[in-house]
């Protein structure tokens, strides 16, 4: 009877493993692993149960030290089945537990003013506190996606006063000292910009491009 049920649980094993390679290809790795330990588990169960009878025979026998090494025999098994499943929920644990991805911050761009058309004649030239009137096109340099155009809102020219909080710093460096009808083409860094929070249309940490028009100038300093 003990042969026979040692021969039982080795082929329940290679019924399992001839079964699982005739399923299809994209069967998940574990669900193999797991039905595999199920077949080993049963097959060191009925070891140990055997290896615990022999002992019993030998205490009946009064062979009291070949008994003490048959239940050694068992402990040792059960001690490895132990282990290997104190290394599977490590191996478990750690795989439910990943670490988050770290958030890729690109670098800041140099910040670039470039005049792309300089008009002939230039009777006055913005600075600090001069209201400005400007057409612009704002896009995020990575996509090349405009977030804010002065010719969405029925081509009114937008309006502000250079050194103020109304506009990004970048503005207020890159748009000091321009005559009406100069264009510039600001390179903006996020630094400069909406910075690491970002606003309800650029993404925090993104680079900028303005495409700037001067339609309008008024220097107060000028009129006194």
């Amino acid at each position: 009877a003990g042969a026979s049920g040692h021969l039982a649980a080795e082929e329940a094993r290679a019924e399992a493993v001839a079964a699982l390679g005739a399923r299809q290809p994209t069967m998940a790795l574990g669900a193999i692993v797991v039905t595999l330990l199920a077949v080993d588990s049963e097959r060191l169960l009925w070891n140990v149960q055997h290896t615990l009878g022999a002992a019993r025979i030998k205490e009946s026998q009064g062979d009291y030290a070949a008994a003490a090494a048959k239940v050694s025999e068992a402990e040792a098994a059960l001690a490895g089945w132990k282990a290997e499943l104190q290394e599977l929920q490590e191996k478990a644990a750690a795989a439910t537990v990943e670490p988050p991805a770290a958030e890729s911050i690109p670098e800041p761009v140099e910040f670039a003013v470039n005049v792309t058309h300089k008009p002939d004649t230039c009777k006055q030239v913005s600075g600090e506190g001069s209201i400005m009137k400007v057409h612009f096109v704002g896009k995020l340099l990575a996509t090349k996606k405009v977030f804010a155009s002065s010719f969405h809102t029925g081509s009114m020219p937008f309006r502000f006063v250079l050194g103020s909080s109304d506009v990004v710093e970048a503005w207020n460096k890159g748009l000091a000292g321009m005559c009406r009808g100069e264009r510039r083409r600001l390179t903006v860094p996020w630094t400069m910009a909406y910075g690491p929070e970002g606003s309800k249309a650029v993404p925090a940490h993104s680079n900028l491009v303005y495409d700037v028009e001067l339609v309008e100038l008024l220097n107060p300093k000028d009129e006194t």
